[in-house]
């Protein structure tokens, strides 16, 4: 293989180069500033066909016009936009790219080692599956298989925490043609252990193979194990239940999604939402992803399937993300907090009182006069005291890391009714909103009232009782905020969150 673009290349007059985030059998990944789009981040994919002839350069051009020309279709959120396919020709060879949209955030796998064998919840899960088949739905109806859904090709984008499914599987056939000219015209797609059967023996994929897919990923990602640990080739079934238990309602799908044959399984991502839909979500806070110090995103996003990707490091992680491997903020301790206290604070605090002191319990003559003078420096140092007893809270609540986590206030328990959350999603269905929105609008006006628990998951222990009831009780004033105004619009501005906070 070539050399890689050096860092700081400039190509087709647009794309700047800035590292390289991967490399497969056929070429490389690399993050790039498109230069003609307010200098915005960008994802260029590298293939270098094996037959440089100017027949075969146009016939692959031709293959990825025809084959991936319907990915230049996709229009939505959760999905990387294609911008355009260019040749370029760098030394001795012309390069094909695919340019597309960088995604900023962390994958699935990324998190799921973080917590270092910890799986996720049953609501995550839930979650995970009522925001990703809605993206399925869409691109099954434009006739397209993704082919290749695994953690690794799931990305929780850091600005909303939503799922971006990346890496769709025609684009590594098509790479895999190219690399390969003399190989069979079958092109296998798709991970081991991951990949539906029909796939990995005949190569050919429809949109219940996604769904098996997706399936595997809920399980490994329930369990934290791999997907070869949780299959028992023995009997040809998945014993993933032996590590986790969720509810039947939950099991018996993805059960079904993990059918051996086709026609067992979902036929439609629809269905499977359909299914979902009565099983009732338990809305708690979403951690936000952080792995390390580094975000990752876009691993060797071209890996030859089989091929063990490479972890590259791409961006720092944004700020006021948890580190630690339990997903717990990273909060100073009070010994660490005491010793960023401005020495100007201790030093005035301890003159004044000395000086107070001094003032009050001088030499005083036991006279009329002097009597009267004593009880006047006792009112004046009890002042004194006061006044410093209400300043200094006020002061170090300025400090980062002193002030205190906010307890929820004695006597402001909600009612019985909104600690149950009162039918949360049939609400929300009642006033025609979102209910994926709702949930995460909740949250962040439930983080911005309580940063202190940012990043925690609120379980059901009696000792969460208290945020619990708080959760729901924001949940309650949100609905009867939305039922006064324009339904359909309101959770789908963002600007909604801080306008109920304002009018508080």
């Amino acid at each position: 293989m070539h050399s890689p673009l050096p860092d700081g290349t400039v190509i087709q007059n647009r794309y700047r180069i800035e590292r390289v985030l991967g490399q497969g059998g056929f070429g490389r990944t690399y993050l790039a500033i498109d230069t003609n789009r307010f200098n915005e981040f960008c994802v260029l994919k590298e293939f270098a066909p094996q037959d440089q002839s100017a027949a075969n350069l146009r016939k692959a051009e031709d293959l990825f016009t025809r084959e991936a020309g319907v990915l230049y279709q996709l229009r939505h959120p959760q999905i990387p936009r294609f911008r355009e396919m260019f040749r370029v020709h760098y030394l001795d060879r012309e390069l094909l790219f695919l340019a597309q949209d960088y995604i900023e955030g962390t994958t699935c796998e990324a998190l799921m080692d973080a917590r270092s064998g910890q799986g996720f919840s049953e609501a995550e899960i839930l979650q995970l599956l009522h925001q990703i088949l809605p993206v399925l739905t869409y691109i099954h109806s434009a006739g397209i298989v993704h082919r290749d859904i695994a953690p690794d090709n799931i990305i929780l984008r850091s600005t909303d925490q939503q799922p971006v499914l990346i890496d769709f599987g025609v684009v590594k056939a098509l790479a895999n043609k190219l690399a390969q000219p003399a190989a069979s015209s079958q092109t296998l797609v798709g991970k081991p252990g991951y990949a539906s059967p029909e796939q990995l023996q005949a190569g050919t994929a429809n949109p219940s193979s996604d769904l098996y897919a997706l399936a595997v990923t809920c399980i490994v990602l329930l369990t934290g194990r791999d997907p070869k640990s949780l299959y028992d080739p023995i009997t040809l079934t998945w014993i993933w239940q032996r590590y986790v238990t969720v509810s039947p309602a939950v099991a018996a799908i993805l059960n079904r999604l993990l059918s051996y044959k086709p026609s067992d399984r979902y036929s439609s991502a629809s269905d499977v939402l359909a299914v979902l839909a009565p099983i009732k979500i338990q809305p708690v806070p979403v951690a936000q992803p952080a792995v390390t110090p580094t975000s990752l995103t876009h691993q060797n996003t071209l890996a030859l399937v089989g091929r063990r990707r490479v972890t590259t490091v791409v961006r720092s992680n944004p700020a006021g993300q948890a580190i630690s491997g339990n997903l717990q903020q990273n909060r100073r301790s009070p010994l660490d907090a005491i010793l960023y206290i401005p020495v100007w604070i201790v030093k005035g605090t301890a003159y004044l009182i000395g000086a107070t002191v001094r003032g009050v319990f001088g030499i005083v003559k036991f006279t009329v006069w002097g009597i009267f003078q004593l009880i006047y420096r006792l009112i004046i140092f009890g002042l004194v005291m006061a006044l410093l007893a209400w300043a200094v809270p006020q002061i170090l609540a300025l400090v980062p890391g002193i002030a205190p986590a906010l307890k929820l206030a004695q006597g402001s328990k909600p009612t019985a009714k909104q600690s149950q959350g009162g039918d949360l999603e049939t609400r929300c269905q009642e006033l025609g909103l979102d209910y994926a929105a709702f949930v995460r609008s909740v949250n962040d006006q439930f983080y911005t009232k309580y940063p202190d628990q940012k990043g925690k998951l609120l379980s059901n222990d009696e000792k969460d009782q208290a945020m619990r009831d708080e959760w729901y009780a924001i949940a309650d004033e949100v609905l009867k905020k939305s039922g006064k105004g324009d339904k359909g619009n309101l959770l789908r501005d963002r600007q909604f969150v801080k306008k109920v906070a304002e009018s508080e």
